[in-house]
């Protein structure tokens, strides 16, 4: 009888491939409350990401949604979440230590080499300002990064001011102007709308410009609208146009627009390549 040794042969291995549509438990390490529907979640993460980006957080048998990144350090991502729904209001429940499941990061944030250098304009309105706090931040702690930056922040009134704890930081290294639709001016707001404030911004400088509009679709729209009157050049604009966001990968179709879809190629856009886009 033949006494040969079967040896069963290894398969051979395949590298690992990532599943964007599968969700990974990280810890909450701190909640900030700013407003009664609008807490800032510091969630772990070991995951790279940029300014712009965006997560989808989850928690099971709840559902899903997708949230901007408002900032990130060592080790940790900055999520403002607003109380809107069935996933908000879960997550509003959670304390420090919890977990929830986040998969990302996802889609095209803020080009900061093209901002280098320039003069930075930035237009955020509501919880439109969330997306750029980061970016906010940081050329405001790198002032040398920029040649100058104007921020004009807009609120309802004076309860709904977000990151007001970094203010202080963002008046005393560059020009801030934060606009209440209601209540009374003092020295710190002003009272209309954004796009009043556009026109008491030196815009001499045109070849060296960059902005930044995130916000409200019909915000964005009468934004850009007053840059485009101020003669800044299409491609020097940029708009966060989130919207309809669902599976984050381009799958479901929910924010497809013509053949742009926004979870993919934005949500960040150069204006003169997202122009159809604005409605």
């Amino acid at each position: 009888m033949c006494q040969c040794q079967q040896t069963a042969t290894a398969e051979p291995q395949q590298e690992a491939v990532e599943n964007r549509l599968l969700p990974k438990a990280y810890t909450i390490l701190a909640i900030e409350r700013h407003t009664e529907q609008e807490w800032n979640f510091r969630v772990s993460r070991d995951f790279d990401v940029h300014y712009g980006q965006f997560v989808e957080i989850s928690l099971p048998t709840v559902g899903e949604a997708p949230i901007s990144v408002s900032d990130y350090g060592d080790g940790y991502v900055d999520l403002l979440i607003r109380k809107v729904g069935k996933v908000t209001d879960a997550l509003f429940a959670l304390d420090v230590g919890d977990k929830v499941w986040m998969r990302g990061v996802h889609g095209n944030g803020y080009p900061l080499e093209t901002y280098r250098n320039q003069h930075l304009i930035v237009v955020a309105g509501g919880t439109g300002v969330a997306p750029v706090k980061g970016l906010l931040r940081r050329f405001s702690k790198h002032p040398e990064e920029v040649k100058s930056l104007d921020m004009i922040l807009g609120f309802k009134n004076e309860q709904a001011v977000l990151y007001r704890h970094e203010m202080p930081l963002w008046a005393e290294q560059q020009n801030l102007i934060v606009t209440l639709d209601e209540g009374k001016e003092s020295e710190q707001f002003r009272i209309g709308r954004v796009t009043d404030y556009i026109d008491q911004l030196d815009l001499a400088d045109k070849e060296d410009i960059q902005a930044i509009v995130v916000g409200p679709p019909v915000m964005i729209r009468f934004v850009v609208l007053a840059l485009l009157e101020r003669g800044i050049p299409k491609d020097r604009i940029w708009v966060d146009y989130e919207r309809r966001m669902a599976c984050a990968v381009g799958k479901c179709g929910h924010c497809r627009m013509g053949d742009t879809y926004i979870c993919v190629d934005g949500p960040v856009f150069r204006f003169d390549q997202a122009q159809h886009l604005i409605d």
